[in-house]
């Protein structure tokens, strides 16, 4: 099973990742989701979070890279070495689902982490990633979420992966 789930800003993508792993338990997934780094209210950056107790910054508008999408400035050796692992560790976690949030504009500067989206995309293995909506065109079909409708669809999901993976 290899499911793709896309959507505009705040559409609950993230949400759904979480609740999923959350719900189903953290040790029958392998990756990472992302999450905003806030201060005072506002949003700074993201982080990379793992399923394996990993954190790092992927993104933060305070530091200068040479990378950059938007006002965020991308630190590529922190995916760099996520995905590292991931590549490094996938057969071992190849029962569990995997989990990328997200194939998106700030993780394309990663070679790495573009090796480990080819990887995942070739194997016969349980994926669920998100994936920017300028991005689709990578995948060969994708669930949209709007607003207020991601419940509908984290049911639907947790239920195809009660009844078919676990």
């Amino acid at each position: 099973m290899k499911m793709f789930i896309s959507g505009n800003p705040m559409s609950g993508k993230t949400s759904l990742i979480k609740r999923l792993i959350e719900d189903i338990g953290k040790d029958k997934f392998f990756g990472f989701y992302t999450e905003e780094i806030r201060e005072n209210k506002k949003r700074i950056g993201f982080k990379i979070v793992t399923t394996y107790g990993d954190e790092k910054i992927l993104s933060k508008v305070d530091i200068i890279t040479p990378y950059r999408v938007g006002k965020y400035h991308v630190i590529k050796e922190n995916l760099d070495e996520v995905s590292k692992y991931m590549i490094e560790n996938l057969e071992k976690n190849s029962k569990k689902i995997i989990i990328i949030d997200e194939i998106g504009p700030m993780e394309m500067y990663s070679e790495v982490f573009n090796e480990l989206i080819r990887i995942v995309l070739k194997k016969d293995i349980n994926l669920i990633a998100t994936v920017h909506r300028k991005l689709l065109y990578i995948v060969p079909t994708y669930i949209w979420l709007e607003r207020g409708n991601w419940w509908d669809w984290y049911n639907y999901i947790k239920n195809k992966i009660i009844k078919e993976i676990l």
